[in-house]
């Protein structure tokens, strides 16, 4: 029973049988009718919004915090990030942006980190009702599914498909699609829980608009984003009780996927056979890897300084982006690393607490898809730096310099102190 339906706002009940008592409601002005009272034998207390009773499940009122551990563990993740991004990129701008501005990454980086802080203050304090409502959810995943295609047809940066530019601002649509694709997957899930092992009313559909997304990221080309999505949806699909049958259906489905993406540009062969042995073209397709490895195994175990890392000097590419797990090697050695590591197990491991507390099965798979997204991400840039998977363009979730990734990041870090509120 609701205890909206016999106690007025912040009056403490007893029920026991028919007999109703109010603190500060004399007992023949009982607001409920006896006739409402819960059946014999069943007690209940109510306290606020609060409903206990033997033989009825807790229902948990909102919390007033949020989750200051993993908001702290997020901030001094970002900290790091600000200071390693100005140590990394304050010597090679003039190469990069033609600037003489030593402080020009870092300001845009702070300007992105406001941008994103605005963005988490408000999905930290919005309804959640307004997340689970499937007109909102589509209509973002339209405006995002936009913007991927419009990035195909955007002038190539690098190569590669990945921004929509704008007017003084430049996005890149793949790094909002994460996001959104969890909160479409929740919605789904927690709308088919109990259908999810049937293929056509389930699956198909959920498959659809999986192979829709990670499509398109793929053909920009971002074989790393698309891996990330597609790891991400496969444990909240395996975590809402998906039989093992299919399962190895959906593994004998993705293997030749995989193999035929991952063939199908000379650059992944590549980086792939790089991977297998860097030290056969050290100077050429090994150079990325080998000068990583460098960065890391030169900082020993406390580094050489903030600041007297010698790799970003025009030898290791993209320093303050993807490798920058490889210039906290080298400046701040061993226990550099292993305090990013730290931070991020700690906020992986704050984000599963609140999957494990959720009371409504949206919360659950929303927190648990947003964990892994920053979870698997880290994983895999930290994994590229030290050359124990091929190389791919991620940036290190709240450290690298990136706005979009930066953005995206806190976004998800705000729905999660969000969802931290309806946790046990």
């Amino acid at each position: 029973m609701p205890s909206t339906q016999y106690l007025v706002p912040r009056t403490r009940a007893f029920v026991l049988g028919t007999e109703h008592r109010a603190l500060g409601t004399p007992k023949d002005e009982c607001p409920v009718p006896s006739t409402q009272c819960p059946v014999l034998r069943t007690r209940a207390f109510v306290l606020g919004t609060e409903h206990r009773a033997l033989g009825t499940p807790k229902i948990m009122s909102r919390k007033l915090t949020y989750d200051t551990w993993l908001f702290a563990a997020a901030l001094l993740l970002i900290v790091i990030g600000l200071v390693m991004i100005y140590s990394a990129s304050a010597i090679i701008t003039a190469q990069k942006t033609g600037s003489d501005n030593p402080y020009y990454f870092i300001t845009r980086q702070c300007v992105w980190l406001l941008t994103g802080s605005a963005l988490m203050l408000m999905l930290m304090h919005v309804d959640l009702a307004r997340l689970r409502d499937r007109r909102v959810i589509y209509g973002v995943m339209a405006l995002v599914l936009i913007a991927l295609i419009a990035a195909l047809f955007a002038p190539a940066i690098n190569g590669t498909h990945r921004w929509v530019a704008l007017p003084h601002i430049r996005f890149q649509p793949s790094e909002f699609a994460k996001p959104v694709i969890v909160l479409f997957l929740a919605s789904f899930l927690s709308r088919r829980e109990e259908r999810i092992n049937e293929v056509t009313s389930t699956l198909l559909p959920m498959s659809c608009v999986l192979a829709l997304f990670a499509g398109a990221i793929l053909i920009e080309p971002d074989f790393g984003t698309a891996i990330t999505v597609v790891l991400v949806a496969a444990a909240m699909v395996f975590a809402a009780g998906i039989r093992w049958n299919r399962i190895a259906m959906f593994i004998l489905m993705l293997i030749p996927a995989a193999i035929l993406a991952l063939l199908s540009a000379a650059y992944r062969r590549d980086r792939l056979l790089t991977f297998l042995n860097p030290e056969a073209d050290p100077r050429g397709k090994g150079f990325q890897a080998m000068q990583s490895l460098i960065a890391v195994g030169t900082g020993g175990l406390r580094g050489l300084g903030i600041g007297n890392g010698r790799q970003k000097l025009f030898f290791l590419p993209e320093p303050h982006t993807d490798f920058i797990f490889s210039i906290v090697g080298e400046e701040l050695g061993f226990v550099g690393c292993l305090a990013i590591i730290a931070l991020f197990a700690f906020l992986i491991w704050r984000g599963f607490r609140i999957t494990q507390y959720s009371q409504e099965r949206f919360n659950f798979y929303a927190a648990l898809g947003l964990t892994l997204m920053i979870g698997i991400q880290a994983l895999i840039n930290m994994s590229v730096a030290l050359c124990l998977v091929p190389t791919k363009g991620l940036p290190l979730p709240l450290v690298s310099y990136g706005g979009s990734s930066l953005i995206a990041s806190l976004m998800a870090v705000g729905l999660l102190l969000n969802l931290s509120q309806q946790s046990g």
